[in-house]
């Protein structure tokens, strides 16, 4: 159980930086994009102003507001007319008549004639104003105006270049996030073996000491009861023998239930296996139909036959056990408990639902049942022995058969249902 808290607690916190990361190298990323797009922007803007033409003069508007603080140091950068030259673009003026007047590519590397005739039936061909093209590795940004003369002027930009800072960030922060993500993980794995020691030497003691204690409580326990056997075998039959007898089996059930539990914790003590769920919960229904009747509750038992779990058998029995005592304990005079065994409909897991009648139980706080020794009346006077220890035994063993069990209740009925994976 410790050891399942540890990887719990790794698993949440590798989550948390996880999320970190996200949020932060996902918004550098984010920002990079966008940057990049306004600057694409930017720099189409400006050459449509300027008729295809950009230079160390009228290429500032490229760059974004310098009067902005956050865009002149952290953004877009200071103006440098240097950078100027790192932009790749051409412009192409075309008349009325759809004919090419003048091509401007002297900004562009090994762009031929044809492949910008290719460009422009593309963009005519679209009639939109605005779009990109695709050429081999490069992709141009377009923006179609008019020029001085009222010629359609378009202005195709390479955009390829400027989103490389884009990618590059994308690669990095990819690379880096995995990288931290995996130190982290590993110190955090060497550091809580070391920082979950004196919880672990603290549960294994006391699992020692109920243990301990719960064999230690058996020998006196079976001297009261071989004494009470032997006054009633001397003719001292009363009620007070009854009850001394009755108190007894109680408290046996309950010394050996904690001992239990204390090994439930300790896997290694039991061994899975294939075993027959549909016979444990026939063979557990069965022994209870007498303490049903008796109790004068209506009992209905229904079980798909041939269903097998991988789990423990005796442990499994105890676990049925449990609900079906809890059961009868707990249902409303006169009222019904019924047992379901079946296949999941949704899964392939097999089902175990026991529900009783418990009328009260609609505000009932759910979320503390499986807790040791809880008790629905928390000044320990009720006559009734608390949910806890039992429901938490059957929790923790569910839990190494790698099970989920979990309690609702839907309309007069309390219900408690157990789930395990389906074997044949």
């Amino acid at each position: 159980m410790i050891q399942k808290f540890r990887w719990k607690f790794i698993g949440a916190a590798i989550g948390a930086l996880f999320l970190v990361l996200i949020l932060t190298l996902g918004s550098l990323v984010g920002v990079s994009y966008v940057q990049n797009q306004k600057e694409v922007d930017r720099v189409l803007t400006t050459l449509v102003k300027n008729e295809g033409h950009l230079s160390p003069h009228n290429a500032q508007p490229a760059f974004g507001n310098q009067n902005d603080p956050i865009n002149r140091n952290f953004l877009a950068g200071k103006y440098n007319p240097e950078a100027v030259y790192q932009y790749r673009y051409f412009s192409v003026v075309v008349g009325s008549d759809q004919r090419i007047k003048m091509i401007n590519d002297n900004n562009v590397y090994k762009l031929k004639n044809s492949e910008i005739n290719s460009f422009l039936k593309k963009v005519l061909a679209r009639k939109d104003k605005r779009g990109n093209i695709k050429s081999g590795e490069n992709t141009y940004a377009y923006q179609v105006s008019k020029d001085s003369m009222g010629h359609k002027l378009i202005v195709f930009l390479n955009e390829t270049l400027i989103y490389q800072r884009f990618w590059l960030i994308l690669r990095l922060a990819i690379a880096l996030g995995i990288l931290a993500l995996l130190i982290f993980s590993l110190v955090l794995i060497l550091v809580s073996g070391k920082a979950i020691k004196p919880i672990k030497d603290t549960y294994h003691k006391q699992q020692e000491f109920i243990t301990n204690a719960g064999h230690e409580l058996k020998t006196p326990l079976a001297v009261i009861s071989a004494n009470t056997e032997m006054e009633e075998m001397l003719g001292n039959d009363s009620e007070w023998n009854q009850s001394n007898k009755e108190q007894v089996a109680k408290l046996t059930k309950l010394v050996n239930r904690l001992i239990s539990l204390a090994r439930a914790g300790e896997t290694g003590e039991l061994t899975l296996s294939k075993v027959d769920f549909s016979k444990i919960v026939e063979d557990g229904a069965q022994d209870f139909k007498s303490v049903m009747k008796k109790n004068d509750l209506t009992y209905q038992v229904s079980i798909q036959k041939d269903l097998k779990v991988i789990a423990e058998q005796h442990s499994l029995a105890e676990v049925v056990n449990i609900l079906l005592d809890n059961a009868r304990k707990y249902c409303d005079p006169h009222g019904k408990v019924r047992v379901e065994l079946a296949k999941s409909t949704w899964s392939k897991n097999v089902v175990l639902r026991v529900s009783n009648t418990y009328r009260k139980g609609k505000n009932e706080d759910y979320t503390h049942f499986f807790d040791r020794f809880y008790r629905e009346d928390e000044s320990h006077n009720s006559k009734k022995d608390g949910f806890g220890i039992g429901l938490a035994m059957a929790r923790e063993l569910i839990e190494i058969f790698h099970g989920k069990i979990s309690v609702s209740h839907k309309g007069e009925d309390i219900m408690f249902t157990v789930s395990l994976k389906n074997v044949k």
